[in-house]
């Protein structure tokens, strides 16, 4: 008798949560596609970021052991609340934080540079494009590692 599927977020090849990774081995699908629907339904209406945190917090660790739904999301919480606070230390000790807030101001000033010089342009075309260009070449980095 097969033994039958179970989700699990990944630890292997995790960017943020391992959502992606684990939809990705459940699906048997490549996790860049899935990243990639997260980001098109982020872009569209937002829901990719509702529906990835979503999922960050029902759907168990692999590894986690069998929790039940309450401990699951408990320890998801834990886990989201760690990620979070290692992320801002990260930050905080080295130059990262400024030079992401240095790329957010510089994108900014971009845009409304752009709308002054080229009134015809929209700030609801350049922004998703903006968020396309450099989450692709995010994805598509970290894919080559």
């Amino acid at each position: 008798m097969s033994e039958s599927k179970k989700l699990y977020r990944s630890h292997e090849n995790r960017i943020i949560g391992g959502v992606c990774t684990g939809l990705g081995d459940y699906f048997g699908v490549d996790p860049v596609l899935i990243r990639l629907v997260f980001v098109a339904l982020a872009l569209v209406n937002g829901m990719g970021i509702l529906a990835y945190l979503i999922l960050w917090l029902i759907v168990p660790e692999k590894g986690a052991g069998e929790l039940a739904g309450e401990d699951v999301v408990h320890a998801n919480i834990n886990d989201i609340r760690q990620r979070a606070s290692s992320f801002g230390r990260s930050l905080r000790d080295t130059n990262q934080g400024g030079v992401l807030i240095g790329v957010v101001l510089v994108a900014i000033g971009g845009v409304f540079l752009l709308k002054t010089f080229v009134p015809q342009v929209s700030v609801a075309i350049v922004w998703p494009l903006a968020l396309i260009l450099v989450g692709g070449y995010l994805l598509f980095s970290r894919s080559r590692e």
